[in-house]
């Protein structure tokens, strides 16, 4: 693996060229094979890539290496299971399965080229790290391309399938030649990748649509993004209502009916407008930034219909009720706090038909509508600068620790050989060459 390791790399460049080269054409992609093949088409590649892969994987250990130990066969089964499991999952949006497959790929080619310049275990935590940064990179030119976007979710399923890979590696097929043994350039390396996530990440987190705005004024050039989706709001207000459930919204409840009153002529003049024409680019005319309650009331009216015609290809389960639960709550929030645009619009539903829905859902089950929902684990800024920071202080004082610790090692390690002289070929068995690394 330490023939080449240009080619490695380049490999690992075009992996990466690949993937973000996609994210501009994947909607056209989408529309094409969904138009040919289905849009389960996606799920089921990705199923057959995973299980040809885990095929050949097999028979490479068994009948070529003649690995028979049972552990490495469990963990890849194991793995296997995990990447059939998350496609399943995603089965509602397939195409979101190919990253996957595309992470997979890139997480192998990173542990390939890293093994030109380290030899010990810390390789599958470099790789993951590495992989799991492109994967932010992914995200981030999805949020700055029309018709994508931004999504924690998906930096989430990136970083997973790196990982998933770099298990199946580790302790799957376990590749000879790692000592267990770090030395501290491997340790400052991997935690210079998990520090340039996580500050990526908090950039991320900051690029709330007032930032968003202000970098807009400073430079023209960047307006265009006023009109993407927003990456992350502090100022999202949570509402947990009896009989509705959990809702998300930039505007309290008394601002959304206020605006309800007072804009409802206005707002459905806008809506019937658009009806015929393509959701996306209402989205992105009417973005969350520029008017944060008709934005959020289509992106409601889309989920509940979305809803309702999902539950209607549905076989009776419980799959079927959580989508007709969906969409009998996010009807309910907007008769009861956007009546007067509801109506107006053309976009509600009659009485009986909302009458024999509520007859199909329970009435106690919880719902929590992911509309506005943003990641929730911090409610103000500072908050993530100053988890940041923790993180980076304590794994600064780790690398300083574990250096010195080396260093003492290796001065005890030299004041016995000269105290207590061996034949030269102890010696250099008795300090690992791990050791050179320092």
């Amino acid at each position: 693996m330490k023939k080449s390791p240009l080619l490695s790399w380049l490999w690992v460049i075009l992996c990466i060229a690949s993937i973000l080269t996609i994210v501009p054409l994947a909607r056209s992609i989408q529309n094409f094979v969904t138009r040919w093949l289905g849009r389960s088409a996606f799920g089921y590649f990705v199923l057959l890539s995973v299980t040809l892969f885990l095929t050949f994987v097999v028979w490479l250990l068994f009948f070529r290496l003649k690995v028979r130990r049972i552990s490495n066969y469990l963990c890849l089964a194991a793995v296997g299971f995990a990447y059939i499991y998350f496609t399943l999952k995603l089965w509602a949006h397939p195409e979101e399965a190919v990253h996957f497959l595309e992470y997979g790929l890139l997480s192998f080619l990173l542990f390939r080229a890293l093994r030109n310049h380290f030899s010990d275990i810390s390789i599958y935590s470099s790789a993951l790290f590495l992989g799991a940064l492109v994967g932010i990179f992914d995200e981030i030119l999805q949020w700055i391309t029309p018709g994508r976007y931004w999504d924690f979710r998906d930096v989430g399923l990136n970083a997973l399938a790196v990982l998933l890979f770099q298990v199946a590696l580790a302790f799957g097929l376990k590749p000879e030649g790692l000592t267990r043994l770090v030395p501290p350039r491997s340790l400052r390396f991997a935690s210079i990748l998990l520090s340039s996530n996580l500050i990526l990440l908090g950039l991320c987190f900051s690029n709330t649509p007032k930032r968003v705005e202000a970098y807009s004024r400073i430079i023209p050039g960047l307006s265009f993004l006023e009109k993407e989706e927003i990456m992350h709001d502090f100022t999202i207000k949570k509402h947990n209502l009896p009989g509705l459930g959990l809702f998300f919204s930039r505007l309290n409840l008394e601002e959304l009916r206020i605006l309800d009153e007072t804009r409802h002529e206005e707002l459905a003049a806008i809506l019937k407008e658009w009806a015929d024409k393509p959701y996306e680019d209402f989205l992105r005319i009417y973005s969350a930034q520029k008017d944060p309650f008709v934005h959020e009331f289509r992106v409601r009216i889309f989920r509940r219909d979305q809803k309702l015609k999902e539950a209607s290809k549905l076989p009776p389960g419980r799959k079927r009720e959580q989508a007709l639960l969906a969409a009998f709550r996010e009807n309910l929030f907007l008769e009861k706090y956007c009546p007067l645009t509801l109506r107006l619009s053309g976009y509600a539903w009659s009485a009986d038909f909302t009458n024999s829905l509520a007859q199909k859902v329970n009435p106690q089950a919880s719902y929590r509508s992911p509309i506005g929902a943003g990641f929730w684990l911090f409610r103000k800024e500072r908050y993530v600068w100053i988890t940041i920071l923790l993180i980076v202080i304590f794994l600064a004082l780790i690398n300083l620790l574990y250096a010195s610790s080396i260093r003492r090692k290796n001065k005890k390690i030299s004041q016995r050989r000269e105290s207590n002289p061996r034949p030269a070929d102890y010696e250099s068995a008795a300090l690992p060459t791990e050791l050179h690394w320092l």
